[in-house]
């Protein structure tokens, strides 16, 4: 690349559709049960199903109410480092990943 031209752009590598999305949507979630299941205490409840859109992927996460608390982490750790791992693991592969956590009211 020529430094002199700072207008000048060098486009390293393209983004391209994935080759086999159903196989990557598969792999992701087996990957996100892994992650999650070595997080909790009650690891046979932990599973992962997704629902694919349009450009989207969303892993929904259902496990014991019990388990909730170490899943999201303090402050909300865990499971942003759990997103941060699928999302750019997805990315490479071309696909978009949100994932999704139970909410269970409380009852007082």
């Amino acid at each position: 690349m020529n430094m002199s031209d700072p207008n000048e752009l060098k486009v390293i590598r393209k983004r391209s559709e994935p080759k086999n999305p159903d196989v990557d949507r598969e792999e992701g979630r087996q990957l996100l049960e892994r992650l999650i299941r070595g997080l909790v205490d009650y690891p046979e409840t932990v599973t992962v199903g997704f629902a694919m859109g349009d450009k989207t992927t969303v892993y929904k996460v259902e496990c014991d109410q019990r388990c909730l608390g170490q899943i999201i982490g303090a402050k909300g750790k865990n499971i942003t480092g759990i997103r941060a791992v699928i999302s750019a693991t997805m990315a490479r592969k071309g696909i978009r990943a949100v994932v999704e956590i139970p909410y269970y009211c409380i009852e007082a």
